[in-house]
């Protein structure tokens, strides 16, 4: 019996508090009750979670979306959760694959991606990396990504010339013939002849080197330059031309133009350290740059210094890519020849300049190329450069070494593989600033020159200001070890020459205060009836008459023979707590505006207060508003303080012959904080859409109490009539709507009923009959609870005494509504699952658990 108990109380807590912490796992936020959830209010840790639990269930973000939209969530909240599970998404794929990419991508495409064109995209994906793993703390892998940025984040001077894509560096066909071009098979001549005859032709040279002239038979060109085939096809032409005249062309009558027509295409080979090697078929203009391109240039280990076009068994030619890129120099650049090969060797020395320069980079310099060459493919030094101490780092056979370079005496020192340069900028400070600032004439910045002083400092800024407090004045100086102190001195003693002058130094700084920084900011203000009320500045010997000036004088409602000023105390001889805290004047202004003697003279000191009351019986129209079902409705001017309702109907000239009294509604301006007025933004909103759906809205009338928060009041207006004055005749406010239905003839029910719906209304019918005419209600609805909202904004409900049930009466206009019960909450077949799993997991840890006890 004492091992059952213990046995029975595991059991207890297994099988009841585990299910519970389970559901209360899955009922969070989960796809359990995911429609509950509020989309903005989740932190981005807590949509990865849901993420990843979401893929391990094994659904889609679509399927997410249908299943939240099914269970109710806003149309609103599942875009917004879809669109932020398709980004975490999103980014997580761009992460994968920038990973898989690093580990495939070879180290010559590595360093070329970070060209000029895709290095904003490449950072962009680094610093979200490195956040992602400064979050997760994992120092080793932020290490590791950091040198690789190091390394790699450097661009090699000239590789965004072959990774951008908005040019294409093709050559031009729109170009005069060069006189070099030799001719070969399938170039195309032109021939146009015009004068005393006239002939075109458009010739192909076939693969013996011949074009066949029509009348004159083959004519070989093969391996001519065009000059020479020029000269020769003209001479054929004058055969049967005889009006073209060779030596002196303008003596023919007979004119003849040569010109290439279509070019021909060669094959190059491309190999070595090229990004894309292989065979090109490109047209027989193309250059070595046009052939560079076009294979993506040289690659991480390639030469720039040193291309090579092999023709035959011979190099031809080396081309440096510096020429063309620095000094736009062409000369190595020649047009290339079919079967001709691009061999790129391995780079030479490539060393690295950092800093201020105009173009920091990693450049490949030639044997015996010095430092002034790489500044001058640098560009030069940026406007912050410090050249007077250039650093250079050198690799040795054992170790490292650093070398202080000086410009331009060291501009000769011929660099070596691996050297790295850095320009560091001028350091941010003045070798001759002092400052002044305060009240004098010239503020700022001036040069320190040997031996000045403050008077001199002074003379700059063009002396002190008249209000410059005289007696005092500070020089903030840095000492040698960057502590600051303090000089103080007497203005007036310095300027008049009675006081010893002081040498300024480096960076220091004098401020001379004004008289108006060292006191308060002295106002008045004039409140009440003024026309503009507010605070002013105060002024020496300003009086009474000055504020009401100043304030532009009196409103209609102003008691003129009631204008107070209250002043402070102030008792600079007591020294302990006074009762009184406020001294008040009342002054009396006659309607002219004109002051008595004595009062217009009252002179205000600062931070008096000036109030002009408003006379006693004194009110501006206060309007109500009556419309609906009367003779003359629209807006009315309150007569009396205590006007109720029954003045206001006979004021309108009663009701009409269609009126519904018992309908009648009332408005009321509430005073609501501006939390509250936030909240009943969205409701004004929805009653104005709701509106626009009736005919015959008065839009004005919506437009004003959009301006103002109204609540409704419950009124009965036909007792009011049959009393006036009595209990129901409520007293009007400023600010009241009251509206006079027509007579109603429909019911509403709503709520938990099989079908909402508007019903006519049937004098003597109850409140279960019209429920029923809805279909009854549904499982949820609650009929016990149900209560009825009458036309003129009154609420009544079902009663219960003695488990009899009371039915309130139904009127015209009237809405039954019949609440329901909250929704369940129901376990998806995954927390089934779940929570079973735990049970039966629970249920095999008990049975070993007796199993061994029995044993024992």
């Amino acid at each position: 019996m004492r091992r059952i108990i213990p046995l029975f109380i595991t059991v207890l807590i297994f099988t009841v508090f585990i299910p519970q912490t389970i559901h209360a796992q899955f009922g969070g936020f989960g796809i359990g009750n995911i429609q509950n959830v509020q989309v903005d209010n989740l932190s981005d840790q807590e949509l990865l979670n849901f993420y990843r639990q979401m893929q391990a269930q094994g659904f889609t973000i679509q399927e997410v979306g249908n299943i939240a939209r099914a269970r109710g969530m806003p149309a609103s909240e599942v875009s917004r959760l879809t669109s932020r599970l398709n980004q975490i998404a999103t980014g997580r794929d761009q992460t994968d694959s920038r990973d898989t990419r690093s580990l495939s991508r070879s180290v010559d495409d590595t360093m070329l991606q970070f060209d000029a064109d895709l290095r904003p995209l490449e950072e962009e994906l680094l610093i979200s990396e490195l956040r992602r793993l400064v979050q997760e703390r994992d120092e080793e892998d932020l290490i590791r990504q950091l040198d690789l940025i190091l390394e790699e984040g450097f661009p090699v001077f000239g590789a965004n010339l072959f990774s951008g894509s908005s040019l294409s560096f093709e050559p031009s066909m729109n170009i005069p013939t060069p006189v070099d071009y030799i001719f070969g098979t399938d170039d195309e001549i032109r021939i146009d002849i015009w004068g005393a005859a006239e002939a075109n032709y458009r010739l192909t040279v076939d693969p013996d080197g011949n074009i066949r002239i029509p009348n004159i038979g083959p004519v070989r060109i093969g391996g001519l330059s065009f000059d020479e085939a020029r000269s020769r096809i003209l001479r054929n032409l004058q055969r049967i031309y005889s009006g073209i005249n060779l030596s002196e062309p303008e003596r023919g009558n007979t004119y003849a133009d040569i010109s290439l027509g279509n070019v021909r295409s060669i094959n190059v080979s491309m190999i070595g350290e090229v990004r894309q090697p292989g065979s090109y078929t490109v047209s027989s203009l193309a250059s070595v740059f046009n052939m560079l391109y076009a294979a993506g240039g040289p690659n991480r280990s390639g030469t720039w210094r040193s291309i090579q076009v092999i023709r035959g068994d011979s190099v031809v030619t080396e081309f440096d890519l510096y020429d063309l890129i620095v000094h736009a120099n062409q000369r190595d650049n020649i047009r290339l020849k079919d079967q001709d090969i691009i061999r790129i060797p391995p780079y030479m020395n490539r060393v690295r300049l950092n800093g201020e320069v105009k173009r920091p980079g990693i450049y490949e310099m030639k044997d015996g190329e010095t430092l002034r060459d790489l500044v001058e493919f640098s560009g030069g030094f940026s406007e912050e450069a410090y050249t007077d101490r250039i650093v250079l780092h050198r690799k040795t056979n054992i170790q490292r070494s650093i070398s202080d370079v000086v410009w331009p005496d060291g501009g000769e020192i011929e660099l070596r593989n691996g050297d790295s340069i850095e320009i560091k900028p001028i350091i941010d400070r003045y070798e001759n600033r002092v400052r002044i600032e305060g009240a004098v004439y010239r503020e700022g910045d001036f040069e320190l020159t040997e031996g000045m002083t403050l008077t001199d400092l002074l003379d700059k800024a063009e002396g002190v200001k008249p209000e410059a407090y005289q007696e005092r004045g500070i020089i903030f100086r840095s000492q040698d070890n960057l502590m600051l102190e303090s000089i103080a001195f007497s203005v007036r003693d310095i300027v008049e020459g009675n006081a010893e002058d002081i040498v300024l130094k480096r960076d220091d700084l004098v401020r001379i205060s004004s008289l108006f920084d060292l006191q308060e900011t002295f106002t008045i203000s004039v409140s009440g009836s003024v026309n503009n009320a507010g605070r002013f500045e105060y002024l020496n010997g300003m009086t009474l008459e000055d504020a009401i000036f100043l304030a532009k004088g009196l409103r209609d409602e102003a008691a003129a023979y009631r204008v107070e000023v209250a002043r402070r105390v102030i008792d600079e001889d007591t020294r302990t707590k006074v009762n009184q805290i406020a001294e008040v004047f009342q002054f009396e202004i006659e309607p002219n505006f004109n002051f008595r003697d004595r009062d217009s003279e009252f002179q205000l000191q600062p931070f008096d207060r000036v109030f002009v009351r408003t006379k006693p019986n004194y009110q501006r129209q206060l309007t109500v508003r009556i419309e609906g079902e009367v003779q003359f409705p629209g807006e009315y001017v309150l007569e009396r303080r205590d006007a109720r309702l029954t003045d206001l109907i006979e004021q309108a000239g009663g009701l009409s012959q269609y009126a519904f009294p018992q309908g009648a509604s009332m408005l009321r301006v509430l005073e609501i904080t501006s939390e509250e007025v936030e909240r009943q933004e969205f409701r004004d909103r929805s009653d104005v859409l709701a509106a626009l759906n009736l005919e015959n809205v008065d839009l004005d009338r919506f437009e004003t109490i959009n301006d103002t928060t109204f609540t409704p009041v419950g009124i009965r207006l036909r007792e009011a009539l049959s009393n006036p004055r009595g209990l129901n005749d409520l007293r009007l406010q400023p600010g009241d709507v009251i509206t006079i239905p027509r007579e109603f003839q429909t019911v509403r029910v709503e709520g938990g009923v099989l079908s909402p719906v508007t019903m006519r209304y049937v004098p003597g019918r109850g409140l279960q009959s019209y429920i029923n005419s809805a279909g009854g209600t549904t499982d949820r609805g609650q009929k016990h609870r149900a209560y009825i909202v009458y036309a003129n904004g009154e609420v009544d409900r079902v009663r219960r005494f003695l488990r009899i049930r009371n039915n309130p009466s139904v009127e015209p206009g009237a809405t039954i509504i019949v609440p329901e019960k909250p929704a369940s909450e129901q376990m998806s077949p995954q927390e089934t699952i779940a929570l079973t799993s735990a049970i039966l997991n629970t249920t095999i840890l008990l049975f070993t658990v007796i199993d061994r006890l029995n044993r024992d």
